[in-house]
Formats: C-alpha cells, structure tokens, sequence
C-alpha cells in the first residue's frame, strides 16, 4: 500500500503509475490525481496547444512517417517509384487515386512485405480480394477474353426487339 501526496489516501501500488527513478518504483501521485491534474492543465492552454500543433502540422511529415512505419520505404522512394511509373497506377494507367483517402496506395506483399508499386484504390481493392493469387487473376482475364463479345449491349436488346 502506498499514500497519494496530493490527495492523502492510502492506495493499492496498482493505483499508481510505474517511476523506475523512484526507490519503489512508483510514482508520488496516485492514477487519478494525475489524470485530474493533466485534464485541468490542459483545459486552460487547449486553444493555445491546438494552434501550436495546427502550425507544426505537416502533411509530408506525416506521410512520410506513415510510410516508413507500414512500409519501410521514406516518401522520397515513394515519389521515385511513383515517377517511374509515370505518376499512374502500376496496373491500369489511371492518374485518379480511386480511394477514399485521394491519394494512391502502396501494393506490398503480405506474406514477405515487399512493396511491389504504386496503386489506384480499384485496383489495390482487386488484388485484395484475388488475394494476390495469380492463378485467380490469371483465370479472371481468361474469363473476359473468353466471354468477351464485339456486340455492346445495345445491339443486343435492339436485336432481340426486332426478332419475332
């Protein structure tokens, strides 16, 4: 057991938070003076923190920082890459991002963690839920080709208008 220096009560060590430069190994305040604390200090610079971290923001670093955490590569490589291929998606050549987000996404191996390119929403989506098989993909392109008509629909629904 051990006694809060700010509000006197005598708590349980697990009411503390852990100090390793203290000689019990806890710190002097209990869980809940501190949260108290913090969330009063707070309150009276919030507008003061928001612009300080509203000017500090930086939407490069960010991304940057994102990209080395999840990927392992720094957002001048993504750039690189991204040049290479000609600032489109590596599958279908679109310039839009066709993701949420509005920017395009890193393709990366899920099973060994390679980044393979740089792609669209859609066609990041795609790869998903092929699960990166190449049989399955390879099977849906043989499935267009093989299915695939001249006639548009169109045709079709003014040929069948026309027959008797």
């Amino acid at each position: 057991m051990k006694q809060c220096v700010k509000c006197g009560e005598t708590k349980a060590p697990s009411e503390f938070y852990k100090e390793k430069r203290v000689i019990d190994g806890l710190t002097a305040r209990c869980k809940t003076c501190m949260k108290g604390d913090a969330s009063s200090s707070y309150a009276g610079r919030r507008e003061a923190v928001a612009a300080r971290n509203k000017a500090n923001y930086s939407a490069q670093k960010e991304k940057d920082k994102s990209l080395r955490l999840n990927y392992g590569i720094t957002l001048d490589q993504w750039n690189e890459m991204f040049d290479l291929q000609g600032r489109q998606c590596a599958i279908c050549g679109s310039t839009k991002p066709n993701h949420a987000s509005g920017q395009f996404v890193v393709d990366h191996c899920h099973e060994f963690g390679q980044v393979r390119g740089i792609l669209c929403g859609s066609c990041n989506i795609m790869l998903g839920h092929a699960k990166d098989d190449v049989n399955t993909l390879f099977a849906a392109a043989m499935y267009l080709v093989s299915n695939s008509t001249p006639e548009s629909i169109q045709e079709r629904k003014n040929r069948l208008k026309a027959a008797p």
